[in-house]
């Protein structure tokens, strides 16, 4: 008989990864997604602030969460002849809580960034995780990580370490747009 090595414990883990995906689209649906927004409105109830909860469902079992900041005028604009002014609107960054293909959750954050004056920096992502581990002590230091970088980002100044250089510093905050011609 030919000696099949680890294959067996390999097809195990793998039929076990499978069922795994199931049973995390079935939390996600059963509990998770409402658990979240409930979190999410009890902490930031606890607060003064205004943001808007949303849930994106365009794709089943890729759906996503998300706390918005919003989007307002950045009070920038650009004259548009003598009488007229083109506002530009920043959008306040978001907190995305959002399904994976294999049924984990991804938790990750969009930043501020200003129409025609920035390119967005690139989404972070804060960590992946099981649905059981989505405790309301993960969604609070999720929220705080959240807060700290938007604020580091509203607040930017030179007191932030820089590497000096060429199209370093405030360019890499995502606060200028870059030259596209070379």
């Amino acid at each position: 008989m030919l000696d099949l090595g680890t294959l067996p414990a390999k097809i195990a883990k793998y039929q076990q990864v499978l069922q795994n995906t199931e049973n995390y689209r079935k939390a996600w649906d059963d509990y998770l997604r409402d658990k979240i927004v409930d979190t999410l409105q009890k902490l930031i109830g606890e607060t003064d602030l205004t943001v808007e909860i949303d849930i994106r469902d365009g794709l089943k079992n890729l759906e996503s969460v998300v706390l918005s900041l919003g989007v307002v005028p950045s009070g920038i604009y650009e004259p548009v002849g003598d009488q007229f002014r083109k506002k530009l609107y920043k959008g306040n960054g978001m907190l995305v809580f959002q399904q994976m293909y294999n049924g984990k959750i991804i938790v990750m954050m969009s930043y501020p960034h200003i129409e025609q004056v920035a390119n967005p920096k690139p989404p972070k992502t804060l960590e992946i995780i099981r649905p059981e581990e989505l405790t309301d002590g993960y969604m609070l230091r999720y929220l705080e990580t959240f807060f700290t970088e938007i604020i580091e980002w509203e607040d930017y100044d030179d007191d932030i370490p820089t590497t000096i250089g060429f199209n370093t510093g405030f360019q890499n905050n995502g606060l200028l747009k870059e030259n596209s011609t070379t």
